[in-house]
């Protein structure tokens, strides 16, 4: 496959978005170099950013912008500089990896909270977003168990026939729309390129594409059941067709890729 050519293939994963570089390398780092002792090397950042059509300036700005955040370290080796994720880092990619990689959470509670109308609102001012949405006025849906007398709670459960606004409170119209994209777009690339025949940085760098397309849209998806949301959400097509070719892309060797880079 011409440079041409691969920079078609990632601009089909992309579609119209553009990744924020920064995001992007906590994306690589927490796909290709998760454990305490894996370690990138400068010219294998660049490499890999570079066949996404990233400049180095660009990804010299970003690493600097992660080390300032903590959430990468870099170490001197000789004339190398070296990057691994920061204990921070690691700790924040490990707690959403489950959202990443694995499967629709299951056994997952939701409630319909009602608050007391009488009464000053009561629910916590910082609620996490990811698990506690706004209906109505004193009206939330959350996945807390956390009780009060002044609260009215009901499940909600699979069976319920929910209406479509409910449903577009829990998942908004937008990553809906987000979702049914991105699985077009993961079919296609299942469906065209030979990815098993691209070489290893070529296979390393659409691997992280692909990741950080889905961890885009996952995480900013409410952590709902998604038997509760209607089937404008294509969350579990792209998930299937997310583990399929990772499957065809498996994490490299990050010595074999570092040979790779060097031997150009």
């Amino acid at each position: 496959m011409t440079d041409t050519d691969f920079a078609q293939l990632v601009a089909r994963v992309l579609g119209s978005s553009t990744p924020r570089v920064w995001s992007l390398l906590v994306t690589m780092f927490g796909d290709l170099a998760l454990t305490p002792q894996a370690r990138l090397s400068g010219a294998t950042v660049n490499a890999i950013t570079a066949a996404i059509g990233i400049k180095p300036e660009a990804t010299r700005v970003a690493l600097h912008r992660l080390r300032k955040e903590d959430w990468i370290v870099s170490h001197r080796t000789g004339r190398q500089t070296r990057y691994g994720l920061t204990s921070h880092g690691r700790t924040q990619t490990t707690a959403a990896a489950p959202r990443v990689y694995g499967p629709a959470a299951t056994g997952t509670s939701a409630y319909l909270v009602l608050e007391n109308p009488s009464l000053p609102t009561d629910w916590p001012a910082d609620q996490d977003a990811v698990t506690t949405v706004q209906i109505g006025p004193k009206v939330v849906a959350t996945t807390s168990s956390t009780k009060s007398d002044q609260h009215l709670k009901l499940a909600l459960n699979p069976d319920m026939d929910l209406p479509q606004w409910v449903s577009d409170k829990l998942c908004p119209p937008e990553i809906q729309s987000a979702s049914r994209d991105l699985s077009q777009r993961f079919l296609q690339i299942l469906e065209g390129a030979s990815l098993e025949d691209l070489p290893l940085l070529q296979r390393t760098a659409i691997r992280v594409v692909i990741v950080h397309e889905w961890r885009r849209l996952i995480l900013r998806t409410p952590a709902f059941p998604e038997t509760l949301l209607k089937d404008q959400w294509r969350g579990e097509e792209c998930r299937v067709a997310f583990h399929t070719l990772l499957t065809r892309l498996p994490v490299p060797d990050l010595a074999a890729l570092e040979d790779a880079i060097e031997a150009g």
